[in-house]
């Protein structure tokens, strides 16, 4: 008996630990094949460009400076370079816009590498060349973030300066708003006057001056504050004055300057999603070697890293992406032009021929595209001397092109490949997850197929690995995913052998209702993950069913009512709505003093509301330790009540209320409520007895598959029902402002994590009532479902916005329904610990909530 059991624990253990593994592998696939790591070590560098024009480039990067706000009111200073002394544009950013990937574009001209979101944009994740790596000598001064970026581990020739990470608050302090710039520009101008004259007559010098000003100002008061366009004219003024200095004391019109931004940011003070607002920032480039015309030329954000290295003669970065935007060039010396077009060609064809053999194309011989560029390079160094300027200039841009377009090619050259491997592990996973939920094993297991199944599919193991390792290729990628598609359909294949279907069918006469609703649901899910209004549909058909099938009450439909409102309301605001949040608590209040019993409890309740009240309103600043008081002691609160359901489940909604209305923003809290009574209201059929949700072995049925797909539209409605998915796909520190204010991204991410968890929470311990693990396997089994069409949505292709919304889809709904089953499990605790006793008690009956 103890060794039965033990098997089928070490078997749930082992089927627990392959789905987060699958879980896990296709998530990391899709971004690896998408969005491969752009970096490859060991390229060829091209060769420095003699007589440069610029012997110094000063180099202003304004942290969050959109271009609206720059072109509705142009500083006096900067609009007066465009109109008579550079060039200007806009330069378009990608996704993510965030301050990391954005300045690794702007100065190593690559696009961020995938893995790098895992350390939070701070950390190289592989080392990359950089306009500093390659220049003479480089200074940089700026925050914490990002100038040890370029200066950990840098040789002797990068020297880079920061300011305290504690610097980085995003509350306005008066007087202070300008304290992040004026250290920068302070530093910049001590360098001036007392280590520039080393370097004065000296080529391929970068000043990098990293102003974190407006990105500061605009999350706390917003782009189009007061406050905002201050911050963008003040570092204008400052800009001036270090230009006058800069001139000044070198005097010799060798200083070449650039001024842009990483990204953008939205009116309601956020970045990271890929809108307009966000992708478009201004660009000006003025001084030596710089064009002068009044008239605008937009460019790619990596196009600036090739326009820095012309300007001072420096090799271009050896994983740069960017084409070089010659018309920002002086047109007088044409023939420098060509000749920095000509390396900018070559360095990308390095990049070409990289990438086709580390994609194995044609066996190692060279593709037609990589022979027609070597010709064009050829014949271009053959007639430098011979053709005419602009020829050899329209000549080499197209070869640019050609260059662009094959190095694309080949990034991508065994996508598809590796999607049919995907998609095959990804369908072997949900079939052996249909089989755990529905299968039954068979009374006879012929051990002859399945012992030639065994051997076939390791024989197909092995022939892949020997196919990788006569091919020579260096790609691990492709023989990895496919021994993962083979591993996965040989459990699938076993499975099939030693197990039978048998999905049960309880009450025919409303099984066409059940199919129905299921086929209903699934197909609003997944609209609702491109149009969240669509979800709204799904609660209405919820409410049907329900009435149909239970006779639900009228505190159901009403409050599935309710929570179809949601969808429709707006994503995100431009400012918080504190008012809608204290007036959720003055609800709360009302609630705690009415249906809380214990005189003692209901004055806790109070306090903690008040508290919550209070530091909403600012009375009380609860970064120092009311707000993470409030939010750490949220387990232990919920542990003094009873172990009675209605009592427990009362703490579980009061104790997870406080730390959300702290995270939220506007009607958040309002979700939370409504959502809170209507699984109080939850009908229940009388087949579904305490037996049943224990008795492991029994099979699903069409009522439990039904109720999963029902709570899968909970689990996306408690995502795009709060107005969260600003929170995942962008960021804003107002929803966590009352924690923390200092830039943090793991804290703030985990932070918003915790509120969108908040609802899957309430429903995770709602579901020791309503559910059973296997209906929350079948909710696994309804989001991998959705997810498979979705893994051919995420592409590189097309606008930016397009390509954050695929990914965004693709990742909820592969984790939100894994999230919900992990919430299930983890509310043990939560329903059943009683801190008095040290022990935990199984809660026997099941009733209504209320």
């Amino acid at each position: 008996m103890n060794d039965k059991k033990f098997n089928i624990t070490t078997s749930n253990c082992a089927f627990t630990i392959w789905g987060l593994v699958m879980h896990l592998i296709l998530l990391w696939g899709v971004l690896d094949i998408n969005f491969h790591s752009p970096i490859i070590q060991g390229l060829p560098s091209v060769p420095v460009l003699n007589d440069p024009p610029a012997k110094r480039l000063v180099l202003f990067v304004a942290d969050g400076l959109r271009y609206r706000t720059f072109d509705e009111a142009p500083p006096k200073f900067l609009k007066y370079v465009m109109t008579n002394k550079g060039v200007w544009g806009v330069s378009h950013t990608r996704m993510p816009t965030e301050s990391r990937p954005g300045i690794v574009a702007i100065c190593a001209g690559l696009y961020e590498d995938p893995s790098a979101i895992f350390k939070g944009w701070k950390e190289n994740p592989v080392d990359f060349d950089s306009i500093f790596n390659r220049s003479h000598m480089s200074w940089a001064w700026g925050s914490p973030d990002i100038i040890p970026m370029f200066t950990r581990g840098a040789k002797e020739n990068v020297h880079g300066e920061s300011y305290p990470h504690e610097w980085q608050d995003f509350d306005v302090m008066r007087g202070q708003i300008w304290r992040l710039d004026s250290w920068v520009f302070d530093k910049y101008l001590n360098w001036l006057r007392e280590e520039a004259r080393k370097v004065k007559d000296a080529d391929g010098i970068i000043l990098f001056l990293h102003l974190l000003g407006c990105d500061t100002t605009g999350h706390a008061a917003k782009p189009y504050s007061r406050e905002y366009t201050d911050n963008m004219n003040y570092v204008d003024r400052k800009i001036e004055e270090v230009v006058l200095m800069t001139e000044k004391f070198f005097g010799d019109n060798g200083t070449a300057y650039v001024f842009t931004a990483d990204h953008g940011m939205t009116d309601w003070g956020s970045h990271g999603s890929g809108s307009t607002d966000e992708t478009e920032t201004p660009l000006i480039v003025w001084g030596a070697g710089a064009n002068a015309f009044n008239s605008r030329h937009d460019l790619e954000q990596v196009d600036i890293t090739p326009l820095v290295s012309t300007l001072i003669g420096t090799p271009i970065p050896t994983n740069n992406e960017g084409v070089l935007p010659w018309q920002y060039l002086n047109d007088i010396n044409l023939e420098y032009t060509n000749r920095a077009l000509l390396n900018n060609l070559k360095q990308l064809t390095y990049q070409v021929k990289a990438n086709r053999k580390m994609n194995c194309e044609d066996d190692g011989h060279a593709n037609w595209r990589e022979k027609e560029l070597d010709n064009k390079i050829s014949a271009l160094d053959k007639y430098a001397e011979v053709k005419d300027s602009r020829e050899r200039l329209k000549e080499t841009v197209d070869a640019i092109g050609l260059a662009k377009e094959s190095l694309s090619y080949f990034r991508q050259y065994q996508r598809s490949r590796f999607l049919i491997y995907l998609s095959t592990m990804w369908l072997g996973w949900i079939i052996l997850l249909f089989f755990k939920l529905a299968g039954t094993k068979r009374a006879a297991t012929n051990y002859v197929i399945l012992t030639i199944s065994d051997i076939a599919f390791a024989a197909m193991l092995i022939t892949v690995c020997v196919m990788h390792k006569v091919s020579g290729c260096s790609n691990w990628r492709s023989p990895c995913y496919a021994s993962l598609a083979v591993i996965s359909f040989w459990l699938t294949i076993r499975n099939a052998i030693t197990y039978s279907i048998d999905f049960r069918i309880q009450n025919s006469k409303r099984s066409w209702i059940e199919v129905a609703g299921i086929i209903l649901l699934l197909a609003t899910m997944f609209m609702g993950l491109t149009y969240r209004g669509t979800l709204s549909v799904g609660m209405l058909l919820v409410a049907f069913m329900k009435q149909i099938t239970y006779k639900a009450t009228r505190n159901f439909l009403w409050t599935a009512l309710s929570l179809a409102i949601f969808p429709l309301l707006p994503v995100v605001e431009p400012y918080p709505r504190v008012y809608v949040v204290q007036l959720s608590i003055c609800v709360v209040a009302v609630m705690v003093a009415f249906k809380v019993e214990s005189k003692y409890r209901k004055v806790i309740e109070i306090l903690r509301l008040v508290l919550t009240g209070l530091t909403l309103s600012e009375f009380i600043d609860g970064r120092s330790w009311i707000s993470w008081a409030i939010l750490l002691t949220t387990p232990l609160h919920i542990c003094t009540y009873p172990t009675q359901l209605k009592e427990r489940m009362q703490g579980v909604v009061l104790g997870l209320f406080c730390p959300l209305a702290l995270l939220s923003a506007s009607y958040e809290p309002f979700f939370f409520i409504i959502l809170a009574v209507h699984l109080s209201c939850w009908p229940r059929s009388n087949a579904f007895n305490i037996q049943r949700y224990r008795d492991t072995k029994r099979l699903l049925t069409m009522e439990e598959l039904l109720t999963a797909a029902i709570f899968m539209l909970y689990t996306l409605l408690c995502f795009f029902g709060t107005g969260n998915m600003a929170s995942i796909s962008s960021f804003d520190p107002s929803w966590t402002r009352h924690f923390v204010t200092m830039f943090s991204p793991f804290t703030m991410f985990s932070l918003i994590l915790l509120k969108i968890s908040t609802p899957l929470m309430l429903i995770g311990c709602a579901s020791r009532v309503l559910g059973s693990p296997s209906i929350f396997l079948a909710i696994l089994l309804l989001g991998d479902c959705l997810s498979l069409p979705l893994l051919y949505c995420v592409t590189p292709q097309g606008s930016w916005l397009d390509i954050g919304s695929a990914i965004s889809r693709f990742t909820i709904a592969i984790s939100l329904p894994c999230l919900l089953l992990l919430l299930y499990y983890l509310s043990y605790p939560l329903m059943t610990f009683v801190p008095s006793k040290l022990k935990f008690h199984i809660a026997l009956e099941k009733k209504h909530i209320v």
